[in-house]
Order: structure tokens, then sequence, then C-alpha cells
């Protein structure tokens, strides 16, 4: 049936209605697994991980092509129906079970051994047995934690929830789950205010590609990742420096900053933008960020060791590697028997993705100008990092996803977005890291293109606080 016959707005109602029936069938898909194997424990080398694997990447692809096709046709609908299709959208992800990532069971372990008095840092997981946390946790069981301390009073506080609620799994799995759903929701709404501020077509087109897509929705309360967190920080910050809220901008990040190391690239750029207008505000905006940090790693003694985290990402210290370019060359290497070439493989190229990517943070705080110049330089920063960071995953993207809020070239708005669904309907195929490095290079060609491009006449970035 043609879109004229299906009346004004049908049709995108339609593909609004697509997203949550996509996410709904994502969040089966998980239950496809433990309804055969009876565990919350993921093993990738099964036929049941492959069964759920498929039939949730059926419903991510779903969401993902009806939300692409949907966002630039989204100003054919009214706010209260994007608003209820994207509340729609992140509440069926709620109900998925953890399939591509046992990370939530380990947020739990630490919020557990924080519940116990132990410090996260200093203890590992497996302090806390027998616990029923320990047994869906796979690779955090001797590992102190990576992450800062408000993550740790947050799964505490889920720790707690699922002992007051009779199960210490089961409650407190979906009481941390309801929690970022709580923060994406926060943060989808503060989005959703500071874009009505722009043309109509153009904010429904952003808010339908940052709320409709599936990333967002499948890894955040789907998965459990405390990315959850990371994109409040984010999107409150952009909010408010947008307008001129400069110490509630840096208390945003600095708070982000004492979830996971991830966002402290962008609170330095801002503290030089800041100082670049004056030395005295980026003093004083630098007291914020200490006496927030300060606040937060008071909690526990201990909470320096979190630094660790930053290691993990670039891949420092130990050859760890997942979903990138790096991880297939040493799979390859170590597959045909090249140990030592592919320890070389590893150090070289964690080598330049470091240099490379410092280089450009260095770029964006000595070109930036504005808040726009500083989100456009901090987003290749972003780009480069996804591209050649030997340690990769896909949650990884929601860092991005708020940039499309004050980001004023559709073209690059256009190359987030679809970014985003590509890399998260990988999950449908177990075929990692082929299918990512196939991705990365579709987005390395599309980056030339826009670099090659420059900015198109009449499109310049304005000013902005």
């Amino acid at each position: 049936m043609s879109e004229e016959r299906l009346g004004p707005g049908r049709a995108e109602r339609r593909l609004a209605a697509g997203c949550a029936a996509g996410m709904a069938i994502a969040a089966a898909g998980t239950w496809v697994r433990y309804a055969l194997e009876g565990t919350l424990r993921i093993d990738t080398h099964t036929l049941p991980f492959v069964l759920a694997s498929a039939t949730s990447g059926v419903g991510l692809i779903l969401a993902g092509a009806c939300a692409l096709r949907l966002a630039p046709r989204a100003g054919r609908l009214s706010w209260r129906a994007l608003a209820g299709a994207a509340v729609a959208v992140q509440a069926l992800a709620l109900g998925a079970l953890a399939l591509t990532s046992s990370d939530l069971f380990g947020y739990l372990c630490y919020g557990g051994l924080a519940r116990a008095g132990m410090s996260p840092y200093a203890a590992p997981p497996d302090a806390l047995a027998p616990s029923p946390l320990l047994g869906p946790a796979q690779w955090t069981h001797d590992y102190p934690s990576p992450y800062g301390p408000l993550l740790h009073l947050v799964a505490r506080g889920a720790a707690a929830a699922g002992e007051r609620l009779g199960s210490p799994l089961w409650g407190a799995v979906f009481s941390f789950k309801a929690m970022m759903l709580a923060a994406l929701l926060a943060a989808l709404a503060l989005a959703k205010r500071h874009l009505r501020a722009r043309p109509d077509e153009e904010a429904k087109e952003i808010f339908a590609a940052l709320a409709l897509g599936p990333l967002l929705a499948w890894e955040l309360p789907g998965q459990g990742h405390n990315d959850a967190l990371l994109f409040l920080s984010v999107t409150t910050f952009l909010v408010a420096a947008s307008r001129g809220r400069e110490r509630l901008a840096a208390a945003a990040l600095a708070l982000g900053t004492a979830v996971k190391f991830s966002v402290a690239p962008l609170l330095g750029l801002y503290l030089v933008l800041a100082g670049r207008r004056s030395i005295l505000r980026a003093a004083g905006l630098g007291l914020v960020v200490i006496a927030v940090l300060g606040a937060a790693y008071a909690t526990d003694p201990q909470a320096a060791a979190s630094l660790r985290g930053i290691f993990i990402t670039v891949g420092g210290g130990v050859p760890r590697h997942a979903h990138s370019l790096v991880d297939l060359g040493c799979l390859v290497l170590d597959g045909l028997g090249h140990p030592e070439a592919s320890r070389v493989w590893f150090r070289v190229l964690s080598l330049a993705s470091a240099v490379g990517c410092l280089g450009l943070l260095a770029r964006a705080a000595w070109r930036a100008r504005d808040l726009d110049g500083l989100a456009r330089g901090y987003l290749l920063f972003l780009f480069a990092l996804f591209l050649t960071t030997p340690w990769f995953q896909p949650w990884y993207v929601s860092w991005a996803l708020p940039l499309l809020l004050v980001e004023r070239d559709p073209a690059w708005r256009r190359l987030l977005a679809a970014f985003a669904v590509v890399t998260v309907v990988q999950w449908a195929a177990p075929l990692d890291p082929v299918t990512t490095v196939l991705g990365d290079a579709w987005l390395a060609v599309k980056l030339a293109q826009l670099l090659r491009r420059g900015e198109p006449e009449g499109t310049a970035l304005p000013q902005t606080a």
C-alpha cells in the first residue's frame, strides 16, 4: 500500500511501531538461550547462544532499519508520539537478559563487595563466595574493579535491593537494569526539552535517531551497561554548556568521570576551552571538578586504582583485544602459530592508536573556539578511537551519541546514527571480529568522504556558549 493511501503520518507511526517491535523481538531472543540452557551464565560456543543471537539480531536489524528510515521523516509525527515510541523501545529492552556481555554481573559483584564492607579495588569478586552473583560473572572473578567509585554506589544499591526483594541474583539484576533505564530516560527527556528550541523537522530527526535506534536500548537497559550513567552525564553537560551553565556542565562531566574514566578527555577539552576564554573561569571550573571528584573518591580510599580502566581500553599493559582490527590480526597470527608476531602486531597498532588519538585530542584542544568546535573535535577523536583501539565494545558508541544534540551538519549526524546501527546489529551473527572490521571499513570510507568535503557552504558551525 502506498504511503499516500496510509494517510498523513501513518507510515511514520508504523515505522515507530517497527522500532518497538524489533526491540521486543531482540529482548525475547535473549530468553531463548535461557529457556534452553537454564542459566544466566553466557557460553558463546553453544547452539542455544547462536539461536538466541540470530533471534535477537533479527529484532535489532528491524529496529535499526525502521529507525534510520523514520528519522528524516520524524517531523510528520507529534512530539508526544515520538516520546511515547522512545519510552516503549527503552522499556521493552528492560525485559532482555544479558546475552552479549556479562559485565552486568561484574558490576553487581563489585556492589556486593562494597555492601560487605570490602573495597572493590582491593578485594576480587571471589571474596563474595558463595554468592549467586559469581556464577554468571565470567571475567571479573579475580579482577579488582576498573570502574569509578560512583558505579559501586549504584551497584551497591542494586545488590541491596536484590536482597530486600528476597532474590539476590534476579532482584539485583533487574534493579540495576531499572536504574540504567531511569538514567537513559532522564537523559532523553533532557535531550527532547533541549531540542524543542531547534527547527521542528531537524529536532525531531535528531530525537528519533537518538531515542528510537536500537543501540542505546539494547546496550544500556537491555544488557545493563553502566554507560547509561555516562550517557546522562554527557547529555547533561552538552545541554548545560549550550545554555552557558558552565559549573553544572563541568560537574556533570566530573560525575561521569567518577563512574568511568571514558569521559575524562571531554572534561579536559572543556576546561581547555574555558581557559582559552578566561584563566580565572577555568580555575573556578577546575575547583568544581576537584570538589566533585574529591567527594566521590573519598568514599573509598583505594579508588585511585580505578585508573587501570584506562589501560584496558587503550590496550596497555597486557595484550587485551576485542572487536577490532588488532583483535582480528592477533587471532589470525595466533591461529597460524606465530605468537611473537601477534604480540608485535598488538604493540605496534596499540602504540599507533594511542599516538593518533592523543594527537586528535591535542588538535581539538588547539582548534576549538566554541562548544560546536569542541564537539566536532571530540567526535573525530571518538571515531578514531573506535576504529583503532585494540579493545572496542559496541556500547562505547553511546559515548558519542549525545553529540547529535549539538552537531549542526546533517551529514555528520546521519553518519553517527548509521554507525550506531551498523555496530549493534553485528550481534546477529557470531562472526566478530570480521563483522567489526567490515563495519569499521565502511565508517572509515564515509568519514574520509566527509573530511574531504569539508564544511558545506552555508552550514558553518555557529558560535554557541
